[in-house]
């Protein structure tokens, strides 16, 4: 049987990653991850985690919204 390695909560989108994602999420896979789950915070890092999973095979993205993060999100919707 092959086993199959995920990472089950990354935060891709974070700005840290701007310089090298590219290579980041290539070495990942190189290193036998198949499968990254990037995870939304609030609701800009949910857009992004969307689009990285868009862009990317491989990519799944998690929305969701923390605690501290629902009254910024109630007076944007």
């Amino acid at each position: 049987m092959e086993m199959k390695i995920i990472d089950t909560h990354a935060h891709l989108d974070m700005p840290e990653f701007d310089s090298d994602r590219n290579e980041m999420i290539g070495r990942a896979g190189e290193a036998g991850v198949a499968n990254i789950i990037t995870v939304g915070i609030d609701l800009e890092s949910c857009r992004r985690a969307i689009e990285l999973a868009e862009q990317y095979p491989g990519i799944l993205a998690a929305v969701g919204i923390h605690p501290q993060e629902t009254k910024v999100l109630s007076r944007k919707i």
